[in-house]
């Protein structure tokens, strides 16, 4: 097993080098956590917590908030995601909101599982965004769209 000071050295190289690349943008680092934002088609940007423990790298980023509309349904489709999300899985804070956690074994860090743990929460972001939105918030987007806004069948501006 790597020790603590070769996996803190790894996942700040990745991350710097990542950062210096325009690939993420690191906001902050310190005692074995680290903040950083990696860009996605439908959020613009996803805000992401790492930090080393013991035993794995754990990895935690906000999705969306509660749903207003179908609530059952929306859970529904996150737990559905869980299958085959890869490292990732969906999980509830106590108002409802929809988080995303991760763990890396701490002897399986390198810099290949580091982009493939930020990849994959990328895709499985931009995946479900549009999905959970049309159930979480139904009648919030008619009215967007009766009053002439995009809705989500279109990539938002910042995608284009």
């Amino acid at each position: 097993m790597p020790d603590v000071d070769d996996a803190v050295a790894t996942i700040d190289r990745f991350l710097r080098t990542a950062a210096e690349e325009d690939q993420l943008t690191l906001l902050g680092s310190g005692e074995g956590v680290w903040d950083v934002l990696v860009p996605s088609t439908w959020k613009e940007s996803i805000a992401v917590t790492l930090r080393l423990g013991d035993w794995s790298l754990q990895g935690e980023a906000f999705f969306l908030r509660a749903p207003e509309d179908n609530r059952p349904e929306s859970f529904h489709l996150l737990l559905q995601r869980n299958v085959r999300s890869g490292p990732w899985r969906f999980a509830a804070n106590a108002a409802g909101d929809a988080t995303l956690h991760a763990y890396l074994p701490r002897a399986a860090i390198s810099e290949d599982e580091l982009d493939r743990l930020l990849g994959a929460l990328v895709t499985l972001s931009d995946e479900t965004y549009a999905p959970y939105m049309r159930l979480a918030y139904q009648r919030a987007l008619e009215e967007q769209v009766r009053r002439g806004g995009p809705g989500v069948d279109q990539p938002p501006p910042w995608a284009r």
